[in-house]
């Protein structure tokens, strides 16, 4: 008889703590088919970020039982699923289906901060009011003390396992890959999109090429794929619960190009993945992949309400994200001596008419200020490797930035950084995302009124700034005093 006995940290009760005692799993006997001993990546422990997985399949024995008892398929042709269903509840489905799958991992989120914590602008009803956002954001719309259900509005992470399994490569919208299904099932356990049909079964099955076939696959693609504002706070969290939990022998699905490609060369550099491992998705040909387990993690429940669905950019994604890609053992010695200002292309959308006099002001305010520290203006351009980005970012104390994919590197920065985002007022609506990974960070996060549209340069509004940047100096003069 062989034991495996694994030494993991786990929380104390099912709604999280920060105190994560030794408790000691002990797994069932091996059996003929044996696959590699599993343990916590090294990773996992020295970003410390244990605390955020539940580690269920290797509790309850599952991770012997889904790995080594599936009937393997080859699946050779392209047909119809005449009887597929349609799954939201995934726990409840393998629970009662358990030759279909299994639950991987099944974790409560992080709770929010209490209260939740506010946007901070000179006015915050009237710069909502001015950005047309008063009854768009939760944040300026509802109390402090309602905003835990809602941001997010799902209460756990999970990860399953599903047997003889395809991946969608954009049935319902070309921008929105990524959906695992069956011969029998389409598991839908979040949405993705408000198109009718975001919660269809996938009834036409492919035919699969022989280099599309694997064991076992990770499944990461998601919405908008390798877009910069995208991939990092919405894809990149599900690809960490994945490798965190999911055995170092299944290949991994991630999308291909751009902001992706430079990420997944961060993770290589940091140990978390291994090149071998990865298998890119190419949007432009957009090959249909099938294994014989495919993983795929999710927030849960299944949001049906279009109009209150926030379900991402939630606590717990946002404090794995900045663990494991912007803190290490020189964390604690970063200074934190940036001012950062994100410059968009000029004439692009969203950039800024008023560059040159937020410089001035900025420069004026630091000339006035009784700061002792080395603050310096950086002017950030997105230019070189985004492993230079997370450097930058991590030194900042201000950032301050037009609506962008540029503000995505908020994530980068510590907590009690400052960040200012400039709104617009036409156009699309102004997106309440980055104030709510903000805040998740920590941050002190501004609002500052702008106006113009979304889709051309926009004007800042210099008093909002010059209100803002001054307080902001004011309370950094201030800490400085106290320490």
């Amino acid at each position: 008889m062989t034991t495996w006995y694994f030494t993991i940290r786990l929380p104390t009760y099912p709604d999280r703590s920060s105190v994560t005692p030794l408790v000691s799993l002990q797994l069932p006997e091996t059996e003929a088919i044996v696959f590699e001993q599993w343990q916590i990546p090294n990773w996992v422990q020295r970003f410390n970020v244990s605390h955020l997985f539940d580690w269920t399949w290797h509790k309850n024995g599952d991770f012997k039982r889904c790995r080594a008892s599936i009937v393997r398929s080859s699946q050779s042709s392209a047909r119809k699923a005449a009887s597929a269903i349609v799954v939201n509840d995934v726990i409840d489905y393998f629970h009662s289906h358990p030759n279909e799958g299994c639950i991987v991992d099944n974790v409560a989120r992080l709770p929010n901060l209490i209260p939740h914590p506010l946007p901070r602008a000179r006015s915050l009803t009237d710069t909502c009011s001015s950005l047309h956002i008063d009854h768009k954001w939760a944040i300026c719309s509802k109390s402090q003390s309602e905003l835990d259900k809602w941001l997010p509005a799902t209460k756990r992470f999970v990860t399953i396992a599903v047997f003889n399994a395809f991946i969608d490569i954009g049935h319902c919208h070309s921008e929105v890959p990524g959906t695992v299904f069956t011969d029998r099932a389409t598991f839908h356990f979040q949405r993705w999109t408000n198109k009718i049909c975001s919660n269809d079964t996938i009834s036409n099955i492919p035919q699969i090429k022989n280099e599309y076939r694997h064991i076992e696959l990770i499944d990461s693609i998601g919405n908008y794929l390798q877009a910069p504002g995208h991939f990092a706070p919405q894809q990149l969290p599900r690809l960490l619960r994945l490798l965190a939990t999911v055995p170092t022998t299944a290949k991994v699905l991630v999308a291909k190009g751009g902001v992706a490609d430079l990420l997944i060369d961060v993770l290589v550099e940091r140990g978390i993945v291994t090149r071998d491992r990865i298998v890119q998705f190419d949007k432009d040909i957009r090959p249909n992949h099938f294994a014989n387990i495919v993983y795929r993690s999710d927030s849960w429940p299944y949001l049906r309400d279009k109009d209150n669905s926030h379900y991402i950019h939630d606590r717990t994604d946002m404090q794995l994200v900045h663990r494991v890609m912007a803190t290490d053992e020189l964390a604690v010695t970063d200074k934190k001596d940036c001012i950062i200002l994100i410059k968009r292309r000029d004439g692009d959308a969203r950039s800024i008419i008023e560059h040159l006099d937020l410089i001035a002001v900025m420069s004026s305010a630091l000339n006035k200020s009784k700061i002792s520290s080395d603050l310096r203006i950086e002017i950030f351009e997105a230019r070189g490797h985004i492993r230079d980005h997370i450097a930058l970012f991590r030194r900042a104390r201000i950032i301050v930035g037009p609506h962008g994919a540029g503000m995505m590197n908020i994530l980068w920065s510590s907590s009690g950084t400052h960040v200012v985002e400039i709104g617009y007022t036409t156009g699309m609506t102004f997106p309440e995302m980055y104030a709510e990974m903000s805040l998740h960070l920590e941050h002190h996060y501004w609002i500052c009124k702008g106006h113009g549209d979304y889709s051309a340069p926009i004007h800042v509004d210099m008093d909002d700034f010059m209100y803002i940047f001054n307080q902001i100096m004011h309370e950094i003069e201030i800490e400085e005093a106290r320490s």
